[in-house]
């Protein structure tokens, strides 16, 4: 009696219903396989796809496979072959040589089906029909369902089932494969079979084992029962370059005497092979530049699907640029930033990756046409700078200024109180005061130095000058046009973007400019490893902390609490860029993370150009928090003040009258002006005033407290670096709010240690929010931003707010409330340039 392990026929028995009939009507499994070198599951892929159609959806990119074996009458001809092609579409065929009273003859049978997954769960249907010699050999058309599963590295398992539509005759499959040390180095596999005709303990067997000692080669061993009973076996050798696969599955009887040979023919297989085409290219010189144009565009944190040529992500340019510095084909990198628009922190971040593919040893070239410090500062990296004979550059050093509105309000009649709890919370200042506090003047001023430092540092370095050097050029030109950036040293060579492919040729011994990235095809392998690669989620909370735009508090942090309890979600990155808003949707945030840390999963938070208050508050709990030279991070405190009519309804003819109930309840009543809202007809007492310096003393209590919670920190500890004040960098981290410098693909690769997942394995990266299909052009504002336009700057989106606008629509909504924003004037120009 034939055997199989007990726990795998207990599955196969409840997966099989079939009654007993004869097998003839259907392609047998057992005797017209041997083109599978392992069981169909293990093989996957194309190959294993007529067995069981869900092995179509395990090919990754889609594979095509031939086979043919030597057991031919006509010489020179072959009789039996096959083929198979396909992914979520998949067509496959057989053709053999059979034989009966009249002769032999030959018969084709089909296969055509449909197949889904997500590398862990894989389903196929397929309808399976012969050619014209189906009534001489009795062939049945049938239906084909399948499954593969592969719920970790270590595990696949498949079955399948041929089902007749001629009659009640069916046919099982089921097998499995076990990779002990979760590499494809060493798997094992078995399989089952069995039809309609047979009892369970009379179907057949087989099993086998596969090494792969090296990438590319393939050394295997599969034993099958054969009809009397006892085992026959099969060599499997095979080797795969680059794309491509050829084994030799050479079969042997029960006494060693050498049957028939199959050979088969793999394209684009799930798994790797020998890079020899990679290997060529570097061995035979490297001739390439690779391309990265990105003249007028944006460089954003996403961008549409579709229609979407304005924008660049930055996580996809930021791989991309990690990619150039790894691969050996490339001689170096060429950037027309012409026209590139980008934020302050993503530009520091563009500098660091190209500065990494110098390190390398790869040549970076770039072209500019006009730029200011910002885009110089990314440009100045370049082993070979050149910019347009009719650019311009701007280096005139770095400002801050603010716009004080006292003294307008006071011509108005508009009352004016803030209240100013903590020394260096000073947003409040643009509408209470005439000139800058000494809190704000320290504050903004140290942000000044950093920031121009880190800009002279990254020149100096990149166009090997001094900082004396330096500092001359900018307060004795300012201003250069291209000749003058030439002669001063600041660019390489005054010429056009399209000039470059012939200097290439001229001066790098015959190289050449690339079409594009000048990066092979990036392929997803399945096979290495089995089972779907962990997941990262990066969620994107960007803009003013509001319930339903900027961060989107409410849909966010619900979002955030689901990846909490998802099982294959290993970590999560938060790109944190806000200069606050409202503590209620900046604490769901926050809540959310502490959600995630408590399932054991760390949070990375990767700062932008601003985490400033309500955007550090929700950064504070990260496992880690990564910002940059540039970020804006800290501003611990609450801001607010009051607004009323001291005046000005008297001048422009506008009165307001009602009645109330409640002694405070008229704070909130007065006149309301057309397009601007309501103005309160008073200020408060000072009751009232106890009871709000009550209220932001709790809420800036509670801030304190939970930055210590976050941060590991003593309250005492968060205290001297709260009041409100801003940091940047290194100051940041000396005072612990943050952890390290780092950018996004920087945190990335953190959540990827602390998730415990090797350096070099495979991710699924899994945005939110998802990147739009494509984008619709936004409508103009309601009559408020009309009328403030002045300070509503236009973005390439149309509509989004400039932070100066968000900040005034902010006092204007939320009287009285407490607040947690960062002063407008300290949010770096383009700061809203990532997020269109």
């Amino acid at each position: 009696m034939r055997r199989m392990p007990v726990v795998f026929g207990l599955v196969f028995a409840c997966a099989w219903s079939a009654p007993a009939q004869i097998r003839s009507p259907l392609l047998g499994y057992h005797g017209q396989t041997a083109y599978i070198p392992q069981s169909p599951s293990v093989s996957g892929g194309a190959v294993g796809a007529y067995a069981n159609p869900a092995s179509w959806a395990t090919s990754g990119e889609g594979e095509f496979a031939y086979w043919w074996d030597d057991e031919s009458i006509e010489k020179g001809k072959l009789d039996n072959w096959g083929l198979s092609f396909g992914k979520g579409l998949g067509f496959a065929m057989q053709r053999s040589l059979l034989e009966d009273g009249e002769g032999t003859f030959g018969l084709y049978d089909f296969q055509l089906g449909v197949a889904g997954g997500d590398r862990r769960a894989h389903f196929g249907a397929a309808w399976r029909f012969a050619g014209e010699n189906a009534g001489r050999a009795g062939r049945e058309k049938a239906f084909v369902a399948g499954t593969v599963l592969r719920p970790n590295p270590r595990l696949s398992f498949g079955l399948s089932g041929v089902f007749s539509s001629e009659s009640e005759r069916s046919l099982g499959i089921a097998d499995f494969g076990i990779r002990p040390l979760a590499k494809p180095w060493i798997t094992l596999f078995g399989e089952y079979s069995m039809t309609d005709a047979d009892r369970l303990e009379d179907g057949f067997w087989g099993a086998g084992f596969e090494l792969r000692p090296w990438r590319g080669l393939h050394l295997g061993m599969k034993f099958r029962e054969a009809e009397d009973g006892d085992p026959t076996y099969s060599l499997n050798l095979g080797l795969t370059i680059d794309g491509s696969g050829f084994h030799v599955l050479p079969a042997y009887d029960q006494d060693d005497e050498l049957g028939t040979t199959t050979y088969l023919v793999r394209t684009n297989p799930p798994y790797r092979g020998l890079p020899l085409a990679n290997a060529a290219r570097k061995l035979f010189g490297k001739k390439s530049y690779a391309r990265i144009d990105l003249e007028d565009k944006t460089i954003a944190y996403q961008k549409a699907l579709w229609f979407d040529k304005e924008r660049v992500a930055w996580i996809d340019l930021a791989r991309t640029l990690d990619r150039i510095r790894e691969e050996d084909a490339l001689r170096g990198v060429a950037v027309n930033l012409a026209g590139t628009r980008m934020s302050p922190s993503i530009a520091w971040e563009f500098r660091e990756k190209l500065d990494e593919i110098r390190r390398s040893g790869k040549e970076v070239v770039v072209h500019i046409d006009r730029g200011g410090n910002i885009e110089y500062s990314v440009a100045s990296v370049a082993d070979r700078l050149s910019m347009d004979p009719q650019g311009q550059l701007l280096l005139p050093g770095l400002a801050l200024q603010r716009t004080y509105m006292r003294g307008l309000l006071d011509k108005l009649g508009i009352g004016v109180d803030e209240w100013r709890f903590f020394t260096h919370k000073s947003a409040f200042e643009a509408l209470s005061r005439k000139d800058m506090s000494d809190a704000d003047r320290e504050q903004l001023g140290r942000l000044v130095d950093v920031v121009y430092e880190t800009l002279r540092d990254g020149v100096c370095r990149g166009r090997n000058l001094t900082p004396a050097a330096y500092d001359l050029l900018v307060n004795e030109d300012a201003m250069f046009t291209a000749a003058r950036a030439f002669e001063k040293g600041l660019v390489d060579t005054v010429a056009r973007w399209d000039a470059l492919g012939d200097w290439l040729k001229e001066n790098r011994d015959g190289a050449r400019l690339a079409a594009g990235s000048g990066l092979p095809e990036e392929r997803i392998f399945p096979d290495e490893p089995w089972g779907r690669p962990p997941t990262i989620a990066l969620v994107y909370a960007l803009g003013e902390c509001a319930m339903d735009t900027g961060i989107r508090g409410r849909a966010t942090s619900k979002h955030m609490r689901g990846l909490a309890k998802k099982g294959d979600v290993a970590a999560v990155v938060l790109r944190a860029d806000s200069p606050g808003g409202d503590a209620l949707p900046s604490d769901l945030v926050a809540e959310a993370t502490r959600k995630i840390k408590e399932n054991e999963k760390p949070v990375v938070v990767s700062q932008g150009d601003v985490a400033g208050s309500g955007g550090y508050w929700i950064s504070m709990d990260g496992t880690k928090i990564l910002t940059t030279p540039f970020t804006i991070t800290g501003s611990i405190g609450v801001i607010g003040g009051w607004l009323w009519d001291e005046g000005v309804g008297e001048k422009t003819g506008f009165s307001a009258d009602g009645v109330q109930r409640g002694d405070h309840s008229d704070l909130f009543t007065g006149i309301r002006f057309p397009m601007l809202g309501r103005l309160p007809t008073r200020n408060l007492t000072d009751e009232e005033r106890e009871t709000i310096r009550t209220l932001f003393m709790e809420l800036y209590e509670g801030f304190v407290s939970k930055v210590a919670a976050g941060r590991g920190m003593t309250e005492a500890e968060v205290r001297p670096i709260g009041e409100g004040r801003i940091w940047m960098g290194e100051d940041a981290i000396e005072r612990k709010l943050v952890d390290r410098i780092g950018g996004l693909t920087d945190a990335i690769a953190e959540a990827k240690a602390l998730a415990g997942i090797d350096p070099e394995a495979e991710i699924i990266l899994a945005e939110y929010p998802e990147r739009p299909r494509f984008r619709m052009p936004k409508m103009g504002g309601g009559p408020l931003e009309l009328l403030l336009s002045p300070f509503a700057k236009a973005s390439a989106s149309g509509s989004e707010e400039d932070y100066d606008f968000l900040y005034l629509r902010s006092l204007a909504e939320r009287k009285g409330a407490p607040l947690l924003l960062t002063p407008p004037e300290t949010i770096p120009e383009g700061w809203r340039t990532a997020h269109e």
